[in-house]
């Protein structure tokens, strides 16, 4: 056995190295990446709907992708808020205040000096909804001056920071510490000034409980003396499994890179949105755009949502949630208009001195021709509010047999496995069958023959390595 542990130690360093195994296990709770299998695919589209720039920036080209996989779902608060402690205690991060523009007097998550994100702001603990002119009823043609309609007051910051526990944690609708909300709804109008807010102290607080313009009931009934009679209120655990917004690109590229993995590049994000069938719409069926989150009221008009849970609507082919609306997710690519329509294999645009960021997909306040599949959008770096979030990627785990120096035809089925994992082999003979998680430890040893189950079920998630004579095989536990 001492033979076969130092066998297994070599074998699993080499695996760790490939397929960033290692990093799998240490990911945020919940945080699932599906693999996809790449190939040729037609990128872009010569009839997308839009303004003019927007149709012409995304010609059709032929991309080839090598195997991946990407994040389920967008990055949630929990998992973002796993993030930032893990970090936070590695010394990889701040908490500083704002000292321009709009984000003069807010608390901001930064990398520190020991990080490689030094001074980039992640995140805003005080971000809150956006302020503009929706309507234009002022007639300036300017949605950063004048009279406002502002957005729901969920569309706030959830992620706080404890300075007794010196923890950042999910905040609590229901808790009147964490959230006043008669206060949240106060709010003022800009003047001439474009993001300069004057004037007199507004407050919404009723059009979003049910009265005055009745917006939506989500505040209906709450008092700070008693903020659980608000049962239309989330939860939570609700906005806990919401995607995280206010992230600026390099508080996403700090949650990949913390995990040896990487933001989706455009190429990556638009073949998984096409589904596999060219969709129009990154939607579940390429066309039912009703199962997406987006402004349904249209451009130019108040969106009066939110951004839902991470795992909602219709999961599209590979399995994937909310490509579609929910929240913009932030790109690795910087942004360049329009492709080169030259044939590529795993494209990569990155441009010295550029600070736009590629962002797809639409979100809960924006308008159908967002959600196309192939239509391109982009942002600075530094920008972030309440529809700005992220999903990542990282490395194909399914990869079935590492070594083989047998003429023995050995598979375990299915993979990857959840419960139990079958043998099935052309020798009759009974086998061993032995296994390592990967740090090297022993977690399994038996003898099994053909068509044999092996249970896994009290496995943690997770990679493993079985060895079955001369063969070894990495399962995945989902």
């Amino acid at each position: 056995m001492n033979n076969l542990y130092r066998k297994f130690k070599v074998l699993i360093f080499i695996a760790i190295n490939l397929v960033c195994a290692n990093s799998f296990a240490q990911l945020p709770s919940g945080l699932v990446l599906k693999d996809i299998s790449g190939g040729t695919f037609t990128m872009g589209s010569n009839t997308l709907m839009g303004s003019p720039t927007q149709q012409s920036a995304a010609p059709e080209h032929q991309v080839t992708l090598s195997p991946y996989s990407i994040g389920e779902t967008e990055v949630t608060n929990s998992q973002y808020t796993e993030f930032l402690n893990e970090a936070y205690t590695d010394g990889l991060l701040e908490i500083i205040t704002g000292t321009m523009g709009p984000d003069n007097g807010k608390r901001l998550v930064q990398g520190t000096a020991s990080s490689n994100f030094s001074g980039k702001v992640f995140y805003n603990l005080d971000g809150t909804r956006v302020l503009k002119d929706h309507d234009d009823s002022d007639g300036d043609a300017n949605e950063f001056t004048g009279d406002v309609e502002p957005e729901n007051p969920l569309n706030v910051s959830y992620i706080d920071f404890d300075v007794t526990t010196s923890l950042f944690y999910v905040k609590d609708p229901h808790n009147a510490t964490d959230f006043n909300w008669v206060d949240v709804c106060n709010y003022q109008d800009y003047g001439t000034t474009p993001m300069l807010p004057t004037g007199a102290i507004l407050n919404d607080f009723d059009d979003w409980a049910g009265a005055g313009l009745n917006y939506s009931n989500e505040l209906q009934y709450w008092t700070i003396g008693n903020p659980a009679a608000a049962v239309n209120l989330p939860t939570q655990n609700e906005v806990s499994n919401w995607p995280v917004t206010f992230i600026r690109w390099y508080g996403a590229k700090a949650f990949a890179e913390y995990y040896e993995l990487s933001l989706p590049t455009e190429a990556q994000w638009e073949f998984v949105a096409k589904g596999g069938q060219n969709f129009q719409y990154a939607v579940h069926d390429g066309s039912d755009v009703a199962d997406a989150n987006w402004n349904a009221a249209g451009m130019g008009n108040l969106a009066t949502g939110h951004v839902r849970e991470a795992i909602s609507g219709t999961v599209n082919p590979f399995g994937v949630y909310n490509l579609a609306g929910n929240a913009w997710e932030w790109i690795e690519d910087n942004y360049v208009e329009p492709y080169d329509i030259a044939a590529v294999t795993d494209p990569l645009i990155l441009e010295a001195g550029s600070t736009s960021r590629c962002w797809r997909g639409g979100s809960w306040n924006y308008h159908e021709a967002t959600l196309q599949s192939a239509a391109r959008f982009a942002d600075e770096e530094n920008r972030g509010n309440d529809h700005f979030g992220f999903r990542v990627v990282g490395t194909n785990s399914i990869v079935g047999v590492i070594e083989n120096k047998s003429d023995l035809n050995i598979s375990l089925s299915p993979n990857p496995a959840t419960n139990s994992i079958s043998i099935t082999t052309n020798n009759n003979s009974l086998l061993t069958v032995v296994g390592f998680n990967t740090i090297g430890k022993l977690v399994y040893s038996s003898t099994h023959s053909n068509g044999d189950l092996i249970d896994i079920s009290s496995f943690e998630k997770g990679i493993y390595f079985f060895q079955i004579e001369d063969q070894t095989i990495k399962i995945l536990k989902q």
